[in-house]
């Protein structure tokens, strides 16, 4: 089974083609300024450099958040397209399971976040056991006061995945101890959105275009505005 995998939700634009859950091909584009105009060329140069077709393409997976809220728009409605006019189905998946499957260390919990600036942040924690992970809270915003209250329960064994750690380390390890690790500034990239949509498709979870949805977890500055 071919999987296209696409990531818009932060800074760096990344595509990768799968054949099941083995990688075929990673591409990213680090000097992105729009990913509208990155993306298609980013899609385009991986199915030439890898002998791929649309048509080939069994299941399309992106990021659909939090994060970027343009990013995350322009790589749903790709998918969206692609499978609206190749009859494919489509798998979303939130950039804190992503960014959990960057870490895998058995019997231990692991904290994703992503900065939501001003002292805030996304987050989700997940537990890995047994080569599989499990969500054990759901995906929140919240201030960094409130999150540290929850976070301090999970005594040890923990590591924290994301872009928060250059922020919010010394303060965690001084409510937690020194049994925690930070995997610093790790980024949300395609090939772990590849890897959990395999897992997703081995569970069942598909889904339609019409249902692809965005998980923006709060309001866009324009809308609290």
């Amino acid at each position: 089974m071919k999987i296209l995998a696409i990531e818009t939700s932060c800074d760096i634009a990344s595509v990768s083609l799968f054949n099941d859950n083995n990688l075929i091909l990673e591409l990213k584009e680090t000097s992105v300024k729009n990913h509208s105009e990155a993306l298609m060329p980013l899609i385009d140069r991986l199915l030439k450099e890898t002998s791929t077709t649309l048509d080939d393409i069994d299941l399309f997976a992106c990021d659909n958040g939090p994060g970027s809220f343009t990013g995350i728009r322009i790589g749903l409605s790709t998918v969206k397209a692609f499978c609206d006019v190749k009859t494919k189905s489509c798998i979303a998946v939130s950039s804190l399971e992503a960014l959990a499957y960057t870490c895998r260390q058995e019997n231990s919990y692991i904290c994703a976040m992503i900065d939501a600036k001003h002292l805030n942040l996304y987050y989700g924690i997940f537990e890995y056991k047994n080569g599989k992970y499990t969500k054990v809270t759901d995906f929140a915003f919240s201030s960094f006061d409130n999150f540290l209250q929850k976070i301090i329960l999970f005594k040890k064994n923990i590591f924290f995945v994301g872009n928060c750690g250059i922020l919010y380390k010394d303060t965690i390890k001084s409510s937690l101890g020194n049994d925690v690790t930070f995997l610093d500034d790790t980024l949300v990239f395609s090939k772990e959105v590849g890897l959990v949509a395999y897992d997703k498709f081995q569970a069942g979870e598909l889904t339609t275009s019409h249902e692809l949805s965005a998980l923006y977890l709060k309001k866009s500055n324009a809308e609290s505005n």
